[in-house]
């Protein structure tokens, strides 16, 4: 005979009907179950101790009666035989009695513990109910977000339970999502706005170079050296961006001299910057390799870009720390906390100065992925001075 596959067992089915409930059904059922369980067992405790005692008492009446060897009342309901013994008719008696007691005892017990049962039942909804409100608001707060309204907090309030550690979590998720949406619509605007100045020379330079049948050949060079140059800052641009997402998806930590990697980002220093003071002591520490290059050359770039004629560069190590700083236009200490957000630069944003503004960006991504710590500091006459203290190693 073929076997029927469509045939489930019962485990399985119970399995599937239990999924289908709902949390706050699965918990009334677990705490129904619990309280028969535990109501139970309270009455066969009592079952026991009241027969127990029953069995005591008649024992010591008993054993009472035939030492005095007294004269027995008939007791209603029984017959006695004449030659019954006081003793033997008293047990008949109250083993009725006993049995008629214990009975009565097990019925109203029973009747008792399925009344509490089904107010249980009710009550244990109720109190399922009221647990799981946290976490229905939770629901609640998560369906009624989107992209564009970020601002829904569960803002639980009461004793710091599971459950007010779970809201109280969900609102920091909420926090540091909404300040990353915010963050990123910030810099898709201000990518888009810088990625359109040099698209804008390119084709106001062709244009111009079009604009007549014929040009002379500098005034075709003249143009195609603007295109170039605008080129190259979209590829700049481009580059920083690319680098700046290279960090935010983490860091793969290492043992690292800070001094090593100093030297070597020092090594490509262009003959034409400002000169760079070396104080290169051993720094070891956990850091990634190639982010670490990255933000050497960063911090180094813009100490250079970012400085004044005769003006000079620092570099040093030690502990397991990194020190760069420059001479450079004074920086105001209320404009610091700007300096580290994308496409920024000393004086705002309209400063006439080259580069994109992301130096100090990809600086704040890297030190983030490593779990580093770094300052910013203005140095008295001008310039910056930029501590990166990494994880020791």
């Amino acid at each position: 005979m073929p076997r029927d596959d469509t045939r489930m067992p019962h485990g399985r089915d119970d399995n599937r009907v239990m999924t289908r409930l709902t949390i706050r059904g699965r918990l009334t059922l677990w705490y129904a179950a619990v309280f028969a369980a535990t109501g139970a067992a309270v009455l066969a405790a009592m079952y026991v101790l009241v027969r127990r005692e029953f069995f005591t008492a008649t024992d010591a009446v008993l054993a009472s009666v035939t030492a005095a060897e007294g004269t027995l009342v008939p007791v209603p309901g029984t017959i006695l035989e004449p030659s019954t013994g006081p003793a033997v008719a008293l047990e008949a008696a109250t083993t009725v009695a006993r049995t008629d007691a214990l009975r009565t005892i097990v019925l109203e017990t029973g009747g008792v513990f399925v009344a509490l049962a089904a107010v249980s039942l009710a009550l244990c909804w109720l109190v399922a109910g009221r647990a799981l409100r946290p976490l229905r608001n939770i629901t609640d707060t998560a369906a009624a977000l989107s992209h564009d309204t970020m601002d829904a907090r569960i803002g639980l309030r009461g004793p710091r339970d599971e459950v007010r550690t779970l809201a109280d979590t969900f609102d920091a998720m909420l926090d540091r999502l909404a300040r990353a949406f915010q963050g990123q619509r910030l810099f898709v605007a201000n990518a888009s706005h810088e990625l359109r100045t040099p698209l804008t020379i390119i084709r106001t330079a062709a244009e111009k170079a079009l604009a007549r049948p014929s040009r002379t050949e500098d005034e075709y060079r003249r143009a195609l050296q603007t295109i170039a140059a605008a080129a190259a800052r979209s590829d700049a641009m481009l580059t920083s961006l690319l680098q700046l997402a290279r960090t935010q998806r983490g860091a793969a930590l290492e043992p690292v001299d800070l001094a090593g990697a100093a030297a070597g980002a020092a090594a490509s220093w262009p003959a034409d910057a400002p000169p760079l003071h070396r104080d290169l002591a051993p720094a070891p520490c956990a850091a990634d390799p190639a982010q670490l290059d990255l933000l050497l050359r960063n911090l180094l770039e813009n100490a250079a870009r970012h400085n004044v004629p005769g003006g000079a560069v620092w570099l040093a190590t030690g502990g397991s720390w990194l020190c760069v700083e420059n001479t450079g236009p004074v920086v105001d200490p209320a404009d610091l906390p700007s300096l580290r957000r994308p496409f920024q630069r000393g004086g705002g944003r309209t400063a006439g100065s080259s580069g994109a503004g992301l130096g100090l960006a990809i600086a704040e991504a890297v030190v983030a992925a490593h779990g580093a710590a770094w300052t910013l500091v203005p140095r008295a006459g001008g310039g910056l001075s930029v501590t990166v203290t990494f994880p020791a190693g």
